[in-house]
């Protein structure tokens, strides 16, 4: 199971790394050597929906309450 979960992890990361250097029109090398820096921006983005996703999601639930 953890041989599944870490191709699992290195292909998101190697598909971050790519979409990166696509998006911002880097080579592949200069978004590699960029790799930790993309996905820790990627995940306090994900973060960061979640967060207000939640946030907006209690609001409306709140506001069907008498």
């Amino acid at each position: 199971m953890p041989s599944r979960v870490t191709v699992l992890v290195l292909a998101a990361c190697a598909g971050l790394v790519a979409l990166a250097a696509w998006v911002l029109d880097w080579s592949f090398e200069r978004a590699a050597i960029l790799a930790p820096v993309v996905v820790a921006v990627a995940g306090a983005v994900g973060f960061l929906v979640v967060l207000w996703a939640r946030v907006a999601w209690e609001l409306i639930r709140g506001r069907k309450r008498p």
